[in-house]
């Protein structure tokens, strides 16, 4: 018998064992080739994780809002290290007049555009708190912010920097979050047309900007009416902005409507701090800061 023939099972096994590595090695091939070939077809080199739609495609948000509202006048940044009282988070996260970086989303579940980010599976900005000259940022985990903001008369001349920064700070407010905006002087206060709290979407920045376009200072100051309003939408933090000086009857009303203290009060001082001790008592009473904010700051 000629043991040098191979077998007819040897020969399939040997021809299966070629035909492996043909197919094997045409998948490697591919694997490699198609990335490649996708590659060179449209410009892109290496895939990247998508953007939410919470932006314009040419312009950040906040670019987007001052579009939309009338010259309010040559406002300069707040200094960083002008704050007092204000937590580390505030001279990292207030850029004044710089873009703000868009967030990212990954399978959808995007802070800024995704219809998930509204039960707080946002991604991309942690959880810091907000943020209202350089206050609120202690406050992680809230989603519920008021902006109580004085409109009386004597804010004629700084009133263009306050509406310039709270675009800024509802700018910088996730979609997760929910904000409401009310301007106290004498009589009913003036709220954001919703007269509610609102997803901070797009579409609600845009209508902020629109109605902070039409807002002028003007009578005298009673802040009580405008914090029962914000009370009564349930918030978790609220922003006390004056530059007047308020009774000890607002102390008592914000006893009564905070007893538990869930609602956390940051206070500020706006360029006159007549009331600053009153101020500084209500913050500390609520579980909140206190800053001032001057003039020269403004003009800087």
């Amino acid at each position: 018998m000629d043991r040098s023939r191979t077998s007819p099972a040897g020969r399939r096994l040997l021809y299966a064992w070629l035909l492996s590595i043909v197919v094997h090695f045409g998948v490697f091939v591919t694997m490699f080739s198609v990335p490649w070939l996708a590659g060179r077809g449209d410009g892109v080199a290496d895939p990247t994780v998508a953007e939410t739609e919470l932006l314009d495609p040419a312009e950040d948000v906040h670019t987007s809002l001052m579009r939309l509202k009338p010259t309010f006048g040559k406002v300069a940044p707040v200094k960083p290290q002008e704050v007092r009282f204000a937590p580390k988070e505030f001279e990292s996260s207030i850029a004044v007049g710089k873009p703000h970086r868009r967030e990212l989303s990954v399978i959808g579940l995007g802070a800024g555009g995704s219809d998930l980010g509204k039960y707080g599976l946002g991604v991309g900005q942690g959880d810091s708190g907000p943020q209202f000259f350089g206050l609120g940022g202690s406050a992680r985990g809230a989603r519920r912010v008021v902006y109580v903001v004085d409109r009386s008369g004597s804010m004629l001349n700084t009133f263009d920097a306050v509406r310039a920064e709270l675009l800024r700070s509802v700018e910088r407010l996730r979609r997760s979050m929910r904000f409401h905006v009310i301007f106290f002087s004498a009589g009913p206060p003036l709220e954001n047309p919703a007269k509610k709290l609102v997803h901070a979407s797009r579409q609600e920045k845009r209508r902020l900007a629109e109605f902070l376009a039409a807002v002028q200072p003007k009578g005298g100051t009673d802040p009580i009416p405008a914090m029962r309003k914000a009370f009564a939408v349930n918030p978790d933090v609220i922003y006390l902005l004056t530059d007047g000086k308020f009774e000890p009857p607002l102390l008592d009303a914000l006893r009564k409507w905070n007893k538990r203290k869930k609602v956390r009060i940051f206070t500020i001082a706006y360029v006159d701090p007549t009331g600053a001790e009153l101020l500084k008592r209500i913050a500390a009473e609520h579980n909140g800061e206190y800053r001032y904010v001057s003039e020269y700051e403004l003009d800087r």
